[in-house]
């Protein structure tokens, strides 16, 4: 584990208990990201049912219950904190949803043989990543050929904006490594490292891994709150919150 991912691994651990006890994130359905429409409105993966999934940065485990509502099968979540893991194992236990659950850096997906998923999801755990390229080329290789990348990630222009009206910039568009600390939930002792690349940014990587980028989607809000109070839903108004790519390995 390389310093990056030693620092997001201890920084979740310190929020965990407190996040899914206070916050959490859906598990009905797969949520994109804060005031995105609903996978089953958005359909940016198609019909999941039946494909071998994996999800990259699978948390507390919401993603994999929510993929198994879908319809999705053989599911595996990957995620580097053991206590995000253990709340996964509660939370399947108690939905009855099977799932595989491995520690781990998901830049190196060596345990998983070549062409094992038909599907790779990752919902807003990629901005943590150092090595996203890594990632890509990994999950290119577990892909079959034909099978589906869908990932989110944080916004870069949220990312780089202030929380206020009129929401100018903070920091550089263009500065993709950044140290902070969560603001709520106890985070103050629980330091980040995150990875705001750019739109071009994340287009480059995948298509450079060997998959070809079939959607960019940047979702206007829907009405839908569930976490975030009045001032968010003000900022998610003017500025995207989520960038979501999806994109495909290539038939042989």
């Amino acid at each position: 584990m390389d310093d990056s991912e030693d620092r997001n691994a201890r920084g979740w651990d310190v929020l965990a208990p407190r996040y899914q006890s206070e916050r959490g994130w859906p598990s009905d359905d797969l949520c994109w990201g804060h005031r995105v429409p609903m996978e089953r409105e958005l359909r940016a993966l198609g019909d999941v049912a039946g494909k071998r999934t994996l999800v990259l940065g699978c948390g507390g485990g919401q993603d994999l219950v929510a993929l198994a509502h879908l319809g999705a099968v053989g599911l595996v979540g990957v995620d580097l904190s053991a206590v995000q893991l253990e709340h996964a194992r509660r939370l399947l236990a108690e939905r009855g949803v099977e799932a595989r659950l491995e520690q781990r850096s998901v830049a190196d997906l060596s345990i998983f043989a070549d062409q094992s998923f038909d599907l790779v999801v990752s919902v807003h755990a990629l901005s943590y990543v150092e090595h996203a390229d890594a990632c890509f080329r990994e999950a290119r290789r577990v892909l079959r050929p034909g099978g589906v990348l869908g990932l989110s990630v944080h916004h870069p222009i949220d990312a780089s904006t202030c929380g206020e009206p009129p929401y100018a910039f903070e920091k550089p568009y263009f500065q993709v490594e950044t140290d902070w600390a969560w603001r709520s939930l106890g985070g103050a002792a629980a330091p980040f490292r995150s990875y705001h690349r750019t739109v071009a940014d994340w287009f480059t990587l995948v298509s450079e891994a060997g998959l070809s980028v079939e959607k960019l989607l940047e979702p206007r809000p829907s009405e839908d709150i569930v976490w975030e109070g009045a001032e968010y839903k003000e900022k998610l108004a003017w500025v995207p919150g989520t960038l979501i790519v999806v994109a495909r390995r290539a038939m042989l």
